[in-house]
């Protein structure tokens, strides 16, 4: 029998075409980074479905962003309206490096939510966040990002005119930019993920200094 807790949604926040921010009365306790299971009594998943919080530790709300895939959680998620009721889990996780060293942060799309949660709880000019999009309308927390003291690179991949780099990131240039001890959180797709942690390594950064977290995108 699961542990599960019941939540209201407290409002909605359009970040992208297809990609919303539930926000909800905090329940817990947590840490930045960490991620919660959503569940549906009618969808045959009894584990439910994971999703990292995209808030903050001290934040008035919990929330979680999520992208509509057109699977059976994401597209009821994305269906949301205030007042609706949502049964979750408590948090988990352990992306979190809890490191005082240098953070680069390298996501994309809604894969920012666990980076976000990290780099904007201890926002910091030592800090970079590398955040690619296919175009400029789906960047989520557009707004917030511009105001962190953090440094942020957009990679835009699908739309020529751009007003920000139009292209893939290039890991070797991270790297040579970022601090010699700076620890590096990876969140995204498994080929995303995947291709940036080989990369990392390639250029000789120790798999000691990098966090991954994956976002499954098939529901």
């Amino acid at each position: 029998m699961r542990d599960s807790l019941t939540v209201t949604i407290d409002h909605i926040r359009h970040e992208a075409p297809d990609i919303v921010t539930l926000y909800f009365t905090r329940p817990f306790e947590f840490t930045a980074g960490q991620y919660i299971s959503v569940y549906f009594d009618d969808v045959d998943v009894p584990e439910g479905k994971a999703y990292s919080l995209s808030s903050r530790p001290n934040d008035e709300f919990a929330s979680i962003t999520v992208k509509d895939v057109g699977g059976p959680f994401s597209s009821r998620l994305c269906a949301m309206r205030a007042g609706d009721s949502l049964a979750i889990s408590r948090a988990y996780g352990h992306f979190n490096p809890q490191t005082d060293s240098a953070l680069v942060g390298i996501a994309a799309g809604v894969g920012l939510s666990p980076v976000w949660s990290i780099i904007s709880a201890n926002d910091h000019a030592k800090h970079t966040l590398h955040f690619g999009n296919i175009t400029d309308s789906h960047i989520p927390f557009h707004e917030e990002l511009a105001q962190l003291e953090t440094r942020v690179e957009h990679y835009i991949t699908r739309q020529a005119d751009t007003i920000y780099h139009h292209g893939r990131m290039e890991v070797t240039r991270i790297v040579a930019e970022a601090e010699a001890e700076a620890h590096y959180l990876i969140c995204g797709s498994v080929d995303f993920v995947r291709d940036i942690f080989r990369q990392l390594e390639s250029a000789g950064i120790s798999r000691k200094k990098i966090s991954t977290e994956i976002f499954f995108e098939h529901s």
